[in-house]
């Protein structure tokens, strides 16, 4: 099967980077799989997802706010995120406590400006599904 190089990578670390058959995530036009020599694209995913396929291998990460490029020429992906983790690495408990820290903060949203509020509520939504999806 033909394959791309993948690369996933978050401020922290590279995430991911090796050969594929396919991605699959959730961008923000709708769901999206990609497969060698693609058609050149950007996309950007606010919560998703991932799986990627290789020949023996199957992973699942979950991302959050990226941005994916695939360069044809090169038949490459990106995918630079502010977060990105294997989902059978996730700690619950800790997504839930960022939960309930976000909750609190939301709560109490006085001192907060609307840019703070705002995110925060993006947040909130995306750790909600995250802790949905690593249950």
């Amino acid at each position: 099967m033909k394959t791309f190089n993948l690369t996933i990578r978050s401020p922290e670390k590279q995430v991911f980077s090796g050969k594929v058959e396919s991605l699959t995530f959730d961008a923000e036009d709708g769901r999206m799989q990609i497969l060698a020599h693609h058609a050149s694209m950007t996309g950007v995913i606010l919560f998703s997802k991932l799986i990627a396929k290789g020949e023996n291998v199957e992973d699942e990460f979950i991302a959050r706010r990226g941005i994916f490029l695939f360069d044809n020429a090169k038949n490459e992906a990106n995918l630079l995120c502010l977060y990105c983790e294997l989902s059978a690495e996730i700690d619950h408990k800790t997504a839930l406590e960022y939960l309930k820290f976000i909750s609190d903060k939301l709560a109490n949203h006085e001192s907060l400006s609307e840019y703070q509020i705002k995110y925060l509520e993006g947040e909130k939504f995306a750790v909600e599904r995250q802790v949905k999806l690593t249950k």
